[in-house]
């Protein structure tokens, strides 16, 4: 098994030549100024981490008289995090791509006390710096909940960050902050890695912390039983917004969190097991006496004969076109046919049953 620090190393540092050698070939360059107080003539490098986990300097620079400084570099390939290093400590910045990004600290303080302006991801990681700084980790319920909180306000609307993926990967004193082989932290890898190949598909991080969330998943279902347990009380809605029978858009957003338990079924409508399958799922649905929706996403490749088959079910039922490879079970990766997600009546993503007897059972 790997260690925990190999599993760092390779989360954060993958790839790092390769984005390196992409953005070198560009004119487009990020800037980073600022001024640092009483901090004038002193040399500041600017660092990218390498494969092993080692950071490099890639330029540098010295503070003129008054403290004041500027460096350029070519934009990273994908968003990256770079460093500015002065006498062994370190700001930790956010590119995406050819922002200006300003830095006001002082000398004595540099790496502890610090402004980052012009980008609204520099400001948001500096101000998680600060609280991580100023954090007492006094036990590890204060811990739990300290990450609990750092995920609501740094990571939760934006999960397809390169801010969420540092925070992810933060380590303190060589220790993860978010430890993948902790079960209560899986659910954290499971959200960004979500975030990430639904909107950063192709970044060279996504394939890692899907590898990764797949690993802890596996960890987890080892001791949950013969049901996944999704705890994801913190994590927003994995949304879909499909087309009905009838052609209209009905999200799935618009259905969770008014007090009635959504499921969210993945199947197929045109199969010879289907007419069973409705049957039961009919039979489960009438036990709630409409005291629960189903929204049934049907990967049928052939829309004709799907949409025919809809109209004779008396639940919700949208078309995702694409199977397996559809945007739609990709974003609940989706492995095998039918899959079932239960949504709390306060809109918690909770429950992923193996199958409709454990569907059951859990409602």
């Amino acid at each position: 098994m790997k260690s925990t620090s190999k599993i760092f190393s390779s989360l954060f540092c993958s790839l790092s030549i390769f984005v390196l050698l992409a953005s070198s070939c560009s004119n487009n360059k990020f800037k980073v100024k600022g001024e640092i107080t009483d901090g004038e003539n002193r040399s500041l490098l600017l660092q990218k981490s390498d494969f092993q986990g080692n950071w490099i300097t890639l330029d540098s620079t010295r503070t003129d008289k008054d403290g004041k400084f500027s460096i350029s570099f070519p934009a990273p390939a994908s968003p990256d995090i770079f460093r500015l290093s002065l006498n062994g400590r370190f700001i930790y910045l956010p590119i995406d791509s050819t922002e200006t990004i300003s830095v006001v600290s002082s000398l004595e303080d540099f790496g502890r006390d610090f402004q980052l302006s012009g980008s609204a991801k520099a400001e948001l990681l500096a101000q998680f710096e600060k609280e991580l700084l100023d954090f007492d980790m006094a036990s590890d319920e204060a811990m739990i909940e300290f990450k609990r909180n750092v995920f609501t306000n740094y990571m939760k609307d934006h999960l397809s960050d390169i801010t969420s993926f540092y925070i992810l990967t933060k380590t303190l004193d060589g220790k993860p902050l978010y430890n993948p082989q902790n079960l209560e932290d899986a659910k954290y890898f499971g959200a960004v890695a979500t975030g990430y190949k639904n909107l950063r598909p192709d970044d060279p991080r996504t394939a890692l912390l899907e590898q990764t969330s797949l690993e802890a998943m596996k960890r987890k279902n080892s001791l949950k039983g013969n049901y996944r347990q999704i705890e994801a009380e913190e994590i927003s809605i994995i949304d879909l917004d499909l087309i009905n029978e009838n052609g209209k858009n009905i999200a799935l957003s618009s259905l969770t969190g008014k007090g009635k338990p959504v499921v969210v079924v993945f199947s197929l409508l045109n199969h010879e097991d289907s007419p069973l399958f409705n049957k039961e799922l009919a039979r489960i649905y009438d036990k709630f006496g409409g005291n629960l929706v189903i929204y049934n996403v049907s990967l049928d490749t052939d829309q004709y004969a799907w949409r025919e088959a809809a109209g004779n079910l008396p639940w919700i039922t949208v078309h995702s076109p694409g199977g397996f490879a559809s945007s739609a079970a990709s974003s609940y990766n989706v492995s095998r046919l039918p899959s079932f997600y239960i949504y709390n009546g306060e809109g918690d993503l909770i429950l992923s049953p193996e199958n409709l007897s454990e569907l059951e059972k859990s409602l």
